[in-house]
C-alpha cells in the first residue's frame, strides 16, 4: 500500500490488533486509504462491496468464515474478475495420528486437506491457482520457536503476573505437541487464485 496508493479494507474482531494496526500504519500510508473495522468477519463482509476489490486476502483465518470452501466463495463474491485471491492455510503434511488430533483439543482430520486438495478447493470453486508457497522446516521451526520463547521470556520478566503459570503450562504443552507430531504432520501454505467469475 505504501509504494502504490492502493486502498483497504481490514476487518478484525479484536480491538487491540486494529489499534497497531493503524499505529503501523500512521505516516505511512495516506489518512482514510484503509478502512478499519472490528467486527466478526462473518458480518462485516456482508457490508463489502460485491465486485469491490482487486484482490482478497485471508492468511491463517478461514475459520472467520466459515473454513476455507466459504471463505474462497465469499472472496469470490467481492474480489472483480480476473482479480486475485490470496489465502494462508494449514494442510496435512500425512495423516495425522489420533493422539496429534487429540492434543489439538479434539480436532478432526476434516479440518485442513492436503496441498493438492487445498489448490483443488479453489479450482472446484472456478478459480484458476496462479502460486503456492508453503513453509518449510525452517520456517515452521522459526514461527513455533519465536513464540514458544516470546512467551518463556515474557514470564521471566513478569513473574507477578497472575497469568504467567498458565501460559506457562499452555506454551509447554503446545512445544511438545509440536516437536511430538506438528512439524512432521501440518505444514502451512500461501495459494493464489486468480477470479474467474464465469465459473
Amino acid at each position: 500500500m505504501e509504494n502504490y496508493q492502493a486502498a483497504a479494507t481490514a476487518i478484525e474482531l479484536y480491538e487491540g490488533s486494529i489499534e497497531e494496526a493503524k499505529q503501523k500504519a500512521h505516516g505511512r500510508i495516506p489518512e482514510g486509504s484503509i478502512e478499519f473495522i472490528v467486527e466478526d468477519a462473518a458480518s462485516a463482509v456482508k457490508g463489502c462491496e460485491e465486485d469491490g476489490y482487486d484482490l482478497g486476502i485471508c492468511i491463517g483465518s478461514t475459520h472467520a468464515l466459515g473454513g476455507m470452501e466459504p471463505t474462497l466463495q465469499t472472496l469470490k463474491r467481492l474480489v472483480k474478475q480476473n482479480g486475485y485471491i490470496l489465502i494462508g492455510e494449514g494442510y496435512w503434511k500425512q495423516t495425522p495420528s489420533p493422539a496429534y488430533l487429540e492434543a489439538l483439543g479434539g480436532a478432526d482430520e476434516s479440518e485442513c486437506k492436503t496441498h493438492a486438495d487445498t489448490v483443488k478447493a479453489g479450482e472446484e470453486l472456478g478459480l484458476i491457482p496462479l502460486w503456492s508457497y508453503v513453509a518449510n522446516d525452517d520456517d515452521w521451526d522459526d514461527y513455533e520457536w519465536l513464540y514458544s520463547m516470546s512467551v518463556e521470556n515474557y514470564c521471566l520478566e513478569n513473574p507477578d503476573d497472575p497469568d504467567c503459570n498458565a501460559m506457562l503450562e499452555r506454551i509447554r504443552t503446545w512445544r511438545r505437541t509440536y516437536l511430538t507430531w506438528g512439524r512432521d504432520t501440518l505444514g502451512f501454505g500461501l495459494y493464489l487464485y486468480r477470479n474467474n467469475k464465469n465459473k
